[in-house]
């Protein structure tokens, strides 16, 4: 019989904190942009910019160099990427930089001591109701653990900061753009999405049973039963394969298609690119899944059988 993972406490206190900004989030996008500087945004020519201006601002920008930083004096960590000394120079705080093509997703990415410090703080360390894109404090930069998790707030209008990942609800846009990048102060990273998926974060709503997908660390053995639970939530295949020694990338983000009644999230989820491996997929092994796994407080609200109430609980070990 499978044991109680001892860290569900955890994991509904991560998720929950999370939760708390999800109708006003965000980000910052350090470019130069004429609009008044918003309230409690230092006096300077970087600002913060919502998801419309992002879009606009990012169009012939180079989001390094068109930095107003004096980096002059700053002690940078060994191995850092030249091209992210300008923003490290805002905020030791920075662990990368995300981009996803075709979406307004080019921005930092962040790293607290907890994960509820940049829900309302920005990369100047000041209050704002939109927070940053920012990773799992339980991650590591410089040596990646084997699931890099990345959290940023969606509002129910679909209008912030993680929206652009609604994108890959539909399987054509997958398609058209299988590999995203993450890169982290060191190192260069491409990375292949192979699901995509919705999931409850209250025992509540899933007959007691939260999956634990924003674990950073899972034993070889825990490999078999995770991606199991990934399938079952698929909205599609993608023919993308993972194996036990690959690296994953997370990307988490509030969700409201199971309605508003059940705290969900949609999540992207992508294994590190190997050598030599073509961004290409096979598109002919891309298929819906017209059945994947909802919660059940979905299925009782709907009036149908949940197919899945006796599957087997994963829990991860180390």
């Amino acid at each position: 019989m499978a044991k109680k993972d001892p860290s569900i406490i955890i994991l509904s206190s991560v998720l929950s904190a999370v939760t708390v900004a999800c109708t006003a989030f965000g980000t910052i996008t350090l470019v130069k942009h004429s609009r008044s500087a918003p309230e409690n945004t230092p006096d300077t020519s970087i600002q913060q910019l919502d998801t419309n201006d992002r879009s606009t601002a990012l169009k012939g920008k180079n989001l390094f160099t068109d930095l107003s930083v004096n980096t002059a004096g700053i002690n940078y960590p060994a191995g850092i990427l030249d091209k992210l000394k300008p923003v490290y120079a805002v905020n030791s705080d920075v662990a990368g930089w995300l981009r996803i093509p075709n979406t307004p997703i080019d921005t930092v990415v962040v790293k607290g001591k907890d994960n509820s410090h940049y829900l309302k703080t920005d990369i100047y360390g000041k209050f704002t109701k939109y927070g940053d894109i920012f990773m799992d404090y339980r991650c590591t930069i410089d040596n990646l653990k084997r699931n890099t998790i990345l959290f940023g707030h969606t509002t129910y209008d679909y209008q912030q900061v993680f929206a652009g990942l609604y994108n890959y609800k539909d399987p054509e846009f997958f398609k058209a753009n299988p590999v995203i990048e993450f890169d982290t102060l060191t190192k260069e990273y491409k990375w292949k999405i192979f699901a995509v998926f919705f999931t409850s974060v209250e025992p509540k709503d899933d007959n007691g049973y939260v999956f634990n997908y924003i674990r950073p660390t899972f034993s070889d053995r825990s490999f078999s039963g995770y991606m199991n639970q990934v399938a079952q939530r698929a909205l599609y295949s993608t023919g993308v394969d993972v194996n036990s020694s690959d690296k994953i990338l997370t990307l988490s983000t509030c969700a409201y298609d199971f309605g508003k009644d059940i705290d969900t999230r949609m999540v992207v989820v992508a294994r590190l690119m190997r050598d030599g491996e073509s961004e290409e997929i096979d598109e002919n092994q891309v298929k819906e899944n017209p059945d994947y796994r909802r919660p059940q407080s979905w299925y009782s609200k709907k009036g149908k059988s949940n197919p899945y109430k006796n599957s087997e609980k994963w829990y991860p070990e180390d």
